[in-house]
């Protein structure tokens, strides 16, 4: 009779408190109250619509979230006015960073570590789900700190149509440095000038170095817990990559078109050049300029050297939480970025764009409904990623500075260009990385 009794009342105080109280977790919040939350991204164009649509339908799904999305600048611009934000007491709850941030974020104090958001309402992140080099880019020691969103590889893309007119093979793209070279002394003298290019980027660069397995940095390329205190990217590996590239560049095979992700695109898909590097983000893009002219595009694996054995890392962002606001505004946020990892997202975020989805089963989904049987250059970033073996190095240096480093390695492929030989350009960069993370370093700790 006891038990009866007990059974009863707690059956009475379920269904007269609010359930959100008992789906929370650890914490009391109720899920049915109306909040507004803030999301800052770094996308812009065609993308800004895109993004605003997948929120439209996560507002649609969830009515008491209403959601600011604002695209806020560059990646660059989006983590300064964040900073700013925060200092000012008004951060967005959500907000858009470049991979390369990781580091720096995790040590920011303005962000709540994703795992522990996740804990806290006790909602599980189904990871294992998630392509390996995705989330474990943005893990440390053991932590998941942010939500992979744009994920990408960077991809050579080439004019099949060119290719042909040239005499080479338009379904066998050029893998290695040496194919590369032959395939634009074959163009050229087919009448295409210069018919390489690709933007000055240091992505390429830390790319290839992934691509014969070796480190960017030490402390296990910044993932053995304690953080880097040298660059190596100055060693045999690199200085392979940038003989190979500024050497193109000395013998008219390469168009430099400067920093900046506009002006190798235009050349593209105007003809100007056959073939060039670019995001897998791109391959919307670039399919588009090209059928306009009546050309075919093609796209295959970044190069690299002879006989290398390693992969690349992923590119991209993640979706970040910031630390300053209530327990009902978390718990929204949570909800957005889970729904933006999710499949219908993602698979609509692929189709627009290029950046593959962070999940294998969207990618399941889109192999079953036959999508990359008719779009095969979508498909491209996917097997070199799953090519890719998993290291510390494929999984994507860690440093504090690491857009500075980047920074720094462009201005020294400027000289190289100039005519500054490429070992003493490295050393000066790599130099200049080091006193920057040691004085970055002693900040931290």
């Amino acid at each position: 009779m006891k038990k009866s009794c007990l059974i009863a009342m707690i059956l009475f105080v379920a269904m007269i408190l609010p359930t959100a109280l008992f789906a929370a977790g650890n914490v009391e919040v109720d899920e049915s109250a109306d909040v507004n939350i803030e999301f800052w991204h770094a996308m812009s164009g065609e993308r800004v619509e895109l993004i605003q649509g997948i929120v439209d339908k996560f507002m649609a799904e969830n009515p008491n979230i209403k959601v600011d999305v604002q695209y806020t600048g560059s990646y660059n611009d989006t983590l300064n006015k964040v900073k700013s934000a925060y200092k000012a007491g008004n951060a967005p709850d959500i907000f858009h960073s470049y991979e390369i941030g990781t580091l720096g974020l995790i040590n920011s104090g303005i962000i709540s570590p994703l795992d522990e958001i996740a804990g806290k309402f006790n909602r599980k992140i189904p990871w294992d789900d998630f392509f390996t080099p995705v989330q474990s880019y943005y893990k440390y020691k053991g932590v998941h700190y942010s939500m992979p969103f744009n994920s990408s590889t960077p991809l050579i893309f080439y004019n099949k149509t060119f290719f042909a007119k040239a005499g080479l093979d338009p379904e066998n793209p050029p893998k290695t440095y040496s194919e590369i070279r032959e395939a634009a002394v074959a163009l050229q003298a087919a009448g295409y000038k210069t018919p390489l290019t690709w933007n000055l980027h240091s992505w390429y660069f830390e790319q290839m170095i992934c691509l014969q397995d070796e480190p960017f940095v030490n402390e296990k390329n910044g993932r053995s817990g304690e953080l880097p205190t040298e660059s190596v990217f100055n060693g045999e590996a690199g200085q392979k990559v940038l003989e190979w590239w500024v050497g193109l560049e000395k013998d008219g095979l390469f168009l430099d078109v400067g920093p900046g992700w506009s002006n190798h695109r235009a050349a593209f898909g105007s003809g100007e050049v056959a073939l060039t590097m670019s995001s897998s983000s791109d391959v919307n893009t670039l399919t588009a300029a090209l059928k306009e002219k009546g050309w075919e595009m093609g796209t295959g694996y970044i190069p690299r050297p002879e006989g290398a054995k390693g992969g690349v890392a992923i590119g991209g962002g993640s979706l970040w939480l910031t630390n300053s606001h209530t327990t009902e505004e978390e718990l929204a946020a949570l909800k957005l970025i889970t729904f933006i990892s999710e499949d219908e997202a993602q698979i609509a975020w692929h189709k627009g764009t290029g950046y593959f989805p962070v999940r294998k089963t969207a990618m399941d989904q889109l192999e079953s409904e036959g999508w990359f049987d008719e779009n095969p250059n979508f498909l491209t970033a996917f097997n070199q990623l799953l090519d890719s073996p998993e290291t510390l190095n494929t999984a994507g240096g860690l440093l504090g500075i690491f857009p500075e480093a980047r920074e720094l390695i462009q201005s020294a492929i400027q000289e190289m260009y100039a005519g500054k030989p490429v070992k003493e350009a490295l050393d000066e960069a790599a130099a200049k990385v080091n006193a920057s993370m040691t004085e970055w370093n002693e900040v931290i700790q």
